[in-house]
């Protein structure tokens, strides 16, 4: 099975806007300007979004070759 990479740095910069999106609290704190940080991190809610999206195609695109259709299988290899 071929890797996506640009995929999986897409799926990273999703991660990176939500992780933003939920610190932007304490750029609040650090320099009192409320309005420049709810600008600059608008966009992490579109990043869970994305971030799931993503997630679903990759899970649906590693089993695209699986010859084994057991959900036990597949889902244990999944938890580890």
């Amino acid at each position: 099975m071929n890797k996506i990479v640009s995929i999986h740095y897409l799926r990273g910069i999703a991660a990176l806007l939500v992780v933003a999106y939920h610190n932007k609290t304490s750029g609040y704190e650090a320099s009192g300007n409320q309005d420049i940080f709810e600008y600059l991190f608008k966009g992490g809610a579109f990043g869970v979004d994305l971030f799931f999206i993503i997630s679903g195609f990759i899970i649906a695109y590693s089993t695209k070759e699986n010859t084994e259709n057991n959900l036990l299988n597949f889902t244990l290899k999944r938890l580890f």
